[in-house]
């Protein structure tokens, strides 16, 4: 049964393979990690697939319950703590940008306060605190507003971002994702709250950047973060990124597109070689 629910999965028919991998959880219990975790990505499908059509409640009904699941992984005690935060952080992400009313947010809150007192335990040392945010703890102690749930995915990918510090392969797309989440929240913001945001955002792919200068998709988020305010600085993360995209896409089996569009560079011509860690390291932590 578990090999026909991948088939619907791969196929795109989410609702059957939810269906059927539920069925499967029903059997087996929730015991099997391995069954939890692929119904919370596969309800990360369906959550997508859904708002795609236009259909919200069912979309944010798919995204909670993948929180819910997660929290479950959490609460076994076997690991699996950046792949549930990632859950978190992704389901959260896509919510916040889906609710119009504080009932909406009350009933995601219902899920996704009991999974973020998970990482208040866990992370003892307040690893997860955001510059001008907090820690998740306060985020529990304030009161619900719009902003409520994407605050909370923000805290799910800064911790999820210090536990893969060492791991290189992955502690660039965990930095990306907070960045990115930071970006949006700073939309939602303003004044000083705004300005936290996008310094915190423009430290994250500071730091991805310190690991890897290669990777045009962080260059890239950097121009998006600092567009509005740091132009300059904007302008020559957009010529870099434009330059190491050309380089990759001539490149066999080579990814061919990306997550964000580039903007145009303005004028003048940056090479991508020139830039080196001291540089990026030198770079001002917030635009204005």
């Amino acid at each position: 049964m578990y090999d026909i629910g991948e088939t619907y999965l791969q196929v795109g028919s989410f609702d059957l393979a939810v269906e059927t991998f539920e069925k499967v959880l029903a059997i087996t219990g929730k015991e099997e990690v391995g069954i939890v975790a692929k119904l919370a990505d596969t309800l990360l499908s369906q959550g997508r697939y859904s708002a795609s059509g236009g259909f919200r409640e069912r979309s944010r009904n798919a995204f909670r319950g993948a929180i819910g699941l997660a929290g479950d992984v959490l609460r076994m005690g076997v690991g699996h703590r950046p792949w549930a935060w990632k859950v978190v952080g992704d389901a959260a992400f896509e919510i916040a940008s889906q609710e119009s009313t504080l009932e909406d947010v009350g009933k995601t809150t219902d899920v996704l306060y009991p999974v973020l007192q998970l990482l208040i335990e866990d992370d003892t040392d307040r690893r997860s605190a955001v510059e001008g945010l907090g820690h998740a703890a306060n985020l529990l102690q304030s009161p619900v507003d719009m902003n409520t749930t994407l605050k909370a995915g923000v805290f799910a990918f800064a911790y999820r971002a210090y536990l893969l510090k060492n791991e290189t392969r992955v502690a660039d797309p965990a930095l990306y994702d907070l960045a990115s989440a930071l970006h949006a929240l700073a939309g939602r913001l303003e004044d000083d709250q705004k300005e936290a945001c996008v310094k915190a955002a423009i430290k994250a792919i500071r730091s991805a950047l310190e690991r890897d200068a290669g990777d045009e998709r962080l260059w890239n988020a950097l121009g998006v973060i600092c567009a509005d305010g740091g132009a300059q600085v904007a302008q020559h993360a957009f010529v870099v990124s434009l330059e190491l995209y050309a380089k990759v896409s001539k490149l066999p089996g080579s990814r061919g597109s990306r997550k964000l569009t580039p903007r145009t560079p303005m004028c003048g011509s940056t090479s991508a070689t020139s830039i080196s860690s001291s540089t990026i390291a030198n770079w001002p932590t917030s635009v204005s």
